[in-house]
């Protein structure tokens, strides 16, 4: 199983999840039986126009899930849609939030768990509308 955390630095699982997902400028995959990890970069940053509501892994990078802070209504949809489950991190690093999936303590991310109602930053989202 591969899972995709949104990231500001590479530290690898020391990483510490950026608090916004969709426009999150990268993303550490890990391979939960190999352990292998590998950085990619948001593609909509590499097209220039970054959004929340985003398709923002490459055709030929392949994730079965992912976990992250915050996620707005469009990446979720297109990430179900995509049959890839959304966990909602617990933890501030990599590490932690994986120890978590592994004991199945992490929850899926469900609709009504958007973060997309904190539409400024002093409610802790991220700024502008989605």
């Amino acid at each position: 199983m591969k899972i995709a955390f949104p990231v500001t630095e590479n530290k690898g699982l020391d990483s510490l999840i950026d608090e916004r997902f969709g426009v999150a400028k990268k993303f550490m995959i890990v391979d939960l039986e190999t352990r292998e990890m590998e950085v990619v970069d948001n593609q909509k940053h590499l097209e220039g126009n970054a959004s929340c509501k985003t398709g923002i892994f490459a055709k030929d990078t392949s994730v079965d899930a992912v976990v992250t802070k915050c996620i707005g209504d469009g990446s979720l949809r297109g990430l179900n849609t995509a049959n890839i489950k959304v966990y909602a991190a617990q933890k501030a690093s990599i590490a932690d939030n994986l120890a978590l999936l592994e004991k199945e303590a992490l929850k899926l991310f469900h609709i009504f768990d958007l973060c997309q109602g904190k539409k400024n930053k002093k409610e802790g989202g991220c700024g502008h509308d989605h």
